[in-house]
């Protein structure tokens, strides 16, 4: 979990403060997307396409969660503050958010925050299903809107808010490469690789949603 570091602010102490706030927020974005869980659901959504008709789907919808999650950065706080929304209220939502897909996961099966049966059914007739339901709520759903949002609000100049844009197109050019081989993988990651990566992805899920809470509540308490 990221801690904010008090000392001395210099060049060097900036760089790492930003080289810090990318690592931990590619990996937390990264883990919260899941793209691995998200395969299936591709490819389900996706039938009689091409492979490279899914390429081109998988990059269209991450340049759309990409803006969506550019987007929150950069407007997230202004629109909270608007709304009278407290920081500490924004971690402990995203908490609890995070933790109730957690708990999907760790059941192993897709969480409803995702993609509804419905929208899964809509989505195999619809010719483009890039916008939704892949890049919205697949992708960029409630879980990565929190997590942006929480990150927005440690980004305390310039600099560290592209530090997180950066952040973010490193995530979604991951997720590409994840859908671009998506096929490929299921078979060689099988039915029982897949529940092992979608459990371990839930667990690790929990544990920053309970330290989103505890970050929230230590906020308003001190």
């Amino acid at each position: 979990m990221y801690v904010e570091k008090e000392g001395p602010h210099g060049k060097g102490s900036t760089m790492t403060h930003c080289l810090e706030l990318l690592i931990v927020f590619v990996i937390q974005l990264f883990i919260i997307v899941d793209p691995i869980t998200g395969i299936p659901i591709f490819l389900a959504i996706t039938p009689g396409k091409s492979t490279r008709e899914r390429r081109v789907t998988a990059r269209r919808s991450c340049i759309i969660a990409f803006a969506v999650v550019v987007f929150f950065l950069v407007a997230g706080s202004s629109i909270l503050e608007y709304l009278g929304i407290t920081t500490s209220a924004v971690r402990i939502c995203g908490g609890i958010i995070l933790f109730i897909i957690s708990l999907e996961l760790l059941y192993g099966r897709a969480t409803g925050t995702q993609t509804s049966n419905r929208e899964e059914r809509l989505a195999e007739v619809k010719e483009d299903v890039s916008v939704t339901p892949l890049a919205i709520p697949l992708l960029a759903g409630p879980g990565a809107i929190a997590t942006t949002l929480v990150f927005a609000e440690r980004a305390d100049s310039t600099l560290a808010f592209a530090t997180l844009v950066v952040g973010a197109a490193i995530v979604f050019v991951l997720v590409y490469v994840v859908f671009h081989w998506g096929e490929a993988l299921t078979r060689v990651i099988g039915t029982l690789g897949m529940k092992i990566v979608t459990r371990t992805v839930g667990l690790l899920l929990a544990f920053i949603a309970v330290q989103y809470v505890i970050d929230g509540i230590r906020t308003i308490s001190g």
